[in-house]
């Protein structure tokens, strides 16, 4: 009898996140384990898979492979073929190839294993306090990769020669580092290094020590982490914390902290179930927590979070031995890519933002911010998507428009590439106005264009003229056209009847003017929308200007609003100053019309004399929001409502200004007029959704960054039966405009 008969052989393609997670040496150990026989191998699709058995063997092992991946496996395809069966005596793993079209996933960075992290602290271990320990279940992914399939030659891990005790663990395949494309150890692998201008110390079991004592005497450390450098220095102390302030001209804007572990948290944060679950996750982002109290107010002063990220590293993990907690933010002068080099660092010494630096040589290849969330109505919502997330696809099934490269936004910028059905976001790249973001920009779209094998003539632009990235020849895309599209995205909502209700800052719109508060009707041909609803415009004295010399919107919005015969609702505001700006807007110099609830959110702040001029984008808005959360926390009264006045299509602002300016006037708590005036933008909200009984709703845009304003809609919107529906894993803020942008 043949040896073959009643044998059956398949080929099983498997595509998503599938290398560098553990999937060969997962599927050699369920093979094994079903007496099959015959490969797996790595393949710029993904992972290829031959094997063959009795059929009830084949069968048991495909079911294993699809309810027990490995952990950090997303699988996005899998096809299985029958093929003729062949003489092979053994299931084996074969040397990967990469001639073929590119399509398997790559792996984000992955924080630190429990594994890892007790073989770094096991004074047996051969990796004792070794900075650079990693299995296929940890360590660093995307900002190593040069190249797919993800291979230790197409990494920056290359240069590194495994020793024999690595190499072994990297051959077998039932050890937890088998094909660790990182894997190292003090004898192979990558050392860290304290440097400053002057000098290097090379004594690796002195420099945690060294380090350590550096920040408890105040000095501002630069830390090399997965993708990027980050600044660290003590938060207790203050005259640290001040200097860096000013070293790095930020006066007011938060700073992250990174704490040792989660009791460590709790000692200072509030810390639901939900924000302990992200904390703790393989992603380990920066989390938005709320203070138990004041004492890091000089941390984060202008609003009631603190964002609070664990050790993600080896290094992390045996730095955070010696401290309990460590200012932990990005390295880089205003507005810059973050560092990723020593010679980068070396420019930060320079202009003294750093005193020593704590650096190693493994390089970077993929400059990659940390993560950035917070937990809104029990949901995880993105604010800024890199570290632990990029380049994680999105799957959005079937769409007519075609392949592109989308470009994002100015602000906050990412961009997106949208291959078949899947969409790759890039990571957090910042501010295109400044030309250093705008080159990192182009060289990420090299690499990405590359990485994905990927080629197309379509490329999606923002609509507004005065963008970097805009080009007559591209396809414009209005701002929050791609707002709305990225919520119906991520919410399965293409083809249906929607009404996008956006809030943000910027965005230019189909008449010429600047948009930020409108509603949007989309219909199952989602390439087209109109207008139905929009706050009434307002001039912006000054343009640009009036972003940071906010009292110029104070003035604007309460131009006509006159009691008794005289101008009020400015008594924050000099008269000199108020003649002056008036002045502006009755000639109409430089006074573009925006309809815009962010510059709302700035304008009223100004009026109640929180803030006449900002130091960073949404300043006054978080001043604001901290104002109306501390009324919600302390105070058991009730409130009256302003107005909400809507004539035909148009949101009018300025019956619920001349109220807040009667409150602000007589005194009453800057907290409840701050309550109160958010409570209007749900009341409005509300108001016209009544009026359109809208199908479904998406909310997207910056505004609903804001996490009180979010809780106080879910809260009526939920009384109101509807559907509705808002971002969340794909940034609410213009860091999901390119997401949006994609999907045409």
């Amino acid at each position: 009898m043949n040896k073959l008969e009643n044998i059956k052989r398949v080929r099983i393609k498997v595509s998503g996140i599938v290398q560098g997670v553990g999937f060969r040496p997962t599927t050699y150990r369920y093979a094994h384990d079903f007496n099959l026989v015959g490969h797996v191998v790595n393949t710029p699709e993904g992972v290829t898979i031959e094997a063959q058995g009795p059929e009830k063997d084949i069968n048991g092992f495909i079911k294993k492979l699809l309810e027990n991946p490995p952990s950090l496996a997303k699988i996005t395809g899998f096809n299985i073929e029958n093929i003729e069966p062949e003489q092979n005596n053994d299931f084996v793993i074969l040397t990967s190839y990469s001639h073929g079209y590119k399509e398997t996933e790559i792996s984000p960075d992955i924080a630190t294993c429990d594994d890892c992290i007790s073989d770094i602290f096991d004074r047996t271990n051969r990796r004792y306090l070794y900075p650079f320990t990693n299995c296929t279940n940890c360590g660093p992914r995307f900002s190593i990769i040069k190249d797919r399939p993800y291979d230790r030659k197409k990494t920056s891990m290359s240069i590194f020669t495994m020793c024999p005790d690595c190499q072994k663990e990297y051959n077998n395949p039932n050890d937890r580092r088998f094909h660790a494309q990182p894997n190292a150890c003090p004898k192979c692998g990558p050392s860290i290094r304290l440097l400053n201008l002057k000098e290097s110390f090379d004594d690796a079991k002195k420099i945690i020590s060294q380090t350590v004592k550096l920040i408890k005497n105040g000095a501002i450390i630069s830390i090399k982490s997965i993708g990027g450098f980050n600044i660290a220095c003590d938060p207790y102390n203050k005259a640290a914390v001040n200097r860096l302030r000013i070293k790095k001209n930020r006066p007011a804007k938060a700073f992250a902290m990174m704490a040792k572990d989660m009791a460590t948290v709790e000692k200072i944060c509030y810390v639901s179930n939900k924000e302990r679950e992200i904390l703790t996750s393989r992603t380990a982002p920066i989390v938005l927590l709320r203070k138990k109290d004041n004492s890091f107010d000089h941390i984060s002063p202008d609003n009631n979070y603190l964002g609070i990220v664990l050790p993600f590293t080896p290094l992390h993990h045996i730095l955070f031995e010696h401290i309990d907690l460590l200012i932990m933010t990005s390295a880089n002068k205003t507005d810059e890519p973050i560092a990723i080099n020593d010679e980068q660092i070396f420019d930060l010494m320079k202009d003294e933002i750093v005193d020593y630096s704590l650096t190693h040589n493994r390089d970077i290849v993929n400059r990659c911010d940390d993560s950035i969330v917070q937990i809104v109505n029990n949901e995880v919502q993105v604010i800024r998507r890199a570290r632990g997330m990029v380049p994680t696809a999105f799957n959005i099934g079937n769409t007519v428009w075609g392949d592109n490269l989308s470009m994002g936004a100015n602000l906050k910028n990412t961009f997106s590439i949208k291959k078949n059905n899947k969409i790759y976001m890039s990571q957090h790249i910042g501010d295109l106005s400044d030309v250093r973001n705008y080159d990192y920009q182009k060289g990420e779209i090299t690499k990405f264009l590359k990485l994905l094998d990927f080629k197309t003539d379509k490329i999606n632009i923002d609509a507004h003229p005065g963008y970097e990235n805009y080009n007559e020849n591209y396809n414009k895309i209005y701002h929050h056209h791609a707002h709305a599209l990225s919520a119906m995205a991520e919410n399965g909502l293409l083809g249906k009847s929607v009404l996008g209700i956006i809030c943000d800052g910027t965005g230019y719109g189909t008449d010429g003017n600047i948009w930020g508060f409108e509603f949007l009707d989309i219909n199952k041909d989602y390439r087209k929308f109109k207008r139905s609803m929009h706050l009434k415009y307002f001039p912006l004295p000054g343009g640009e200007k009036a972003i940071d010399e906010i009292d110029r919107i104070a003035i604007s919005i309460s131009k006509d609003i006159k009691e008794t015969g005289r101008i009020v609702g400015s008594k924050f505001i000099s008269q000199e100053r108020q003649t002056l700006i008036n002045g502006i807007i009755d000639k109409g110099i430089n006074c573009p019309l925006v309809s815009s609830l962010g510059r709302l959110f700035d304008g009223v702040a100004a009026l109640c004399g929180i803030i006449q001029k900002v130091s960073y984008e949404a300043q006054a808005a978080i001043l604001l929001q901290k104002q109306a959360e501390n009324f919600l926390n302390n105070s058991k009264d009730k409130i009256s409502r302003y107005n909400v006045s809507i004539d035909k299509d148009i949101l009018d602002y300025e019956p619920m200004i001349r109220e807040l300016i009667v409150d602000v006037n007589a005194e009453e708590s800057i907290e409840k007029v701050a309550y109160k005036f958010h409570m209007w933008v749900v009341d409005a909200i509300l108001a016209i959704i009544k009026k359109e009984e809208p199908a479904h709703i998406v909310f997207s845009g910056g505004c609903f960054q804001n996490s009180l304003l979010c809780k106080l809609l879910n809260e009526e919107m939920k009384k109101s039966g509807m559907k509705y529906f808002f971002n969340y894993e794909i940034p609410i803020n213009d860091a999901g405009v390119s997401f949006g942008q994609s999907i045409l």
